[in-house]
């Protein structure tokens, strides 16, 4: 752990109304620390890390829906971010940071909880961690506008872009059985904006997946998303390091 990185990380306790404490990087485990819960209209996204770096910046791992709560082991006060073990849900057990402060309730309450959100890109993303790209026009991340289906409507087709274009909150990109989970929509013409490759394939068909932003969704409603490279026909721009980096609010 790096000096800034542990001035920045403090153990959150759960006394009484429950207080935020400063302590120099030390985590909270086993029991009392203090439960947030995602308070978004549908999903809030979770990441792989607090930090915004060119090569780790928030990489989002999946999404937890409304309601479920984080058992709060960290607190990055520099981004503003907590992160725990989630407590419900698809991603149970998973230890995360949360990507949007005001997605999440202040803490109140305790739980039990041993878990320490980790910083390895190479865990997530395919490449050794490098598989990431930017620089594509029109959007730093990669704007990749689906092309449309003139058999849309025709002989069952109900997907009017690609053949098969799905959206899923998660996906369980550091798992070797990674396969997609949490069906959201059927993507019509949105522009994605590509984050990066998920290390592992589906383990199901072998298809790759992608982490996507979803531009024509709302904040809160699973922009996050998942999609198959194959069955979006997707078309990446060049890897490489972020032009930008994308704020954490």
């Amino acid at each position: 752990m790096t000096k800034r990185r542990a001035a920045v990380l403090c153990a959150v306790a759960a006394i009484g109304a429950v207080a935020w404490y400063a302590c120099a990087g030390v985590s909270a485990t086993a029991s009392g620390v203090a439960i947030s819960t995602c308070r978004a209209s549908q999903w809030c996204t979770v990441t792989a890390s607090s930090d915004v770096t060119q090569t780790a910046s928030q990489l989002a791992i999946g999404n937890v829906s409304a309601g479920t709560p984080l058992a709060i082991t960290q607190v990055d006060t520099g981004q503003r971010q907590v992160g725990g073990q989630v407590l419900r849900g698809s991603l149970v057990g998973t230890c995360v940071w949360s990507q949007y402060q005001r997605d999440w309730s202040g803490p109140k309450g305790s739980a039990s909880a041993d878990c320490e959100p980790g910083l390895d890109t190479i865990e997530y993303v395919a490449q050794n961690g490098t598989a990431i790209w930017t620089l594509c026009y029109p959007r730093c991340f990669g704007g990749m506008p689906l092309r449309f289906d003139r058999r849309c409507g025709t002989h069952g087709r109900t997907f009017c872009y690609s053949h098969d274009c799905e959206e899923y909150a998660n996906f369980y990109p550091w798992r070797p059985k990674a396969h997609p989970d949490d069906a959201i929509r059927s993507t019509h013409g949105h522009v994605l904006d590509v984050r990066y490759l998920a290390r592992y394939a589906n383990v199901n068909n072998g298809h790759p997946y992608y982490m996507v932003r979803d531009t024509g969704v709302f904040h809160g409603t699973g922009n996050w998303v998942f999609i198959s490279g194959d069955a979006c026909r997707l078309r990446v721009g060049p890897q490489g390091t972020y032009h930008s980096e994308p704020s954490h609010q």
